[in-house]
């Protein structure tokens, strides 16, 4: 596979009672929760993806606006490199893109 995108749940477990009502009433936690730490499925995907990229491919992410050096990590840690954070209009992190070189 060239490219794997994602746009995982990432809100930390304890941030789910202060969101706003019509998120929490519309939205089932399932696709909200990313976890104790919001990190969950990032670390999940990332090891899981290498599986299925080819070399070079790529991977992105939609993030957090407070995840990117987060993700940052976690895709290094997989030995994923060329890693960049994309911000929103909002000039927050929005979004994730890396390249995996070594399809082992």
């Amino acid at each position: 596979m060239d490219l794997i995108v994602s746009n995982p749940p990432y809100i930390k477990e304890e941030e789910i009672k202060d969101l706003m009502e019509e998120v929490k009433k519309f939205e089932p936690k399932l696709a909200l929760s990313g976890g104790e730490d919001g990190l969950y499925f990032y670390r999940e995907i990332s090891k899981e993806a290498k599986e299925y990229l080819k070399k070079n491919g790529y991977i992105a992410f939609e993030i957090g606006y407070n995840q990117g050096m987060d993700v940052k990590k976690i895709l290094e840690g997989e030995g994923y490199k060329d890693i960049e954070i994309f911000k929103d209009l909002a000039s927050l992190d929005r979004v994730v893109i890396a390249k995996y070189v070594d399809n082992l």
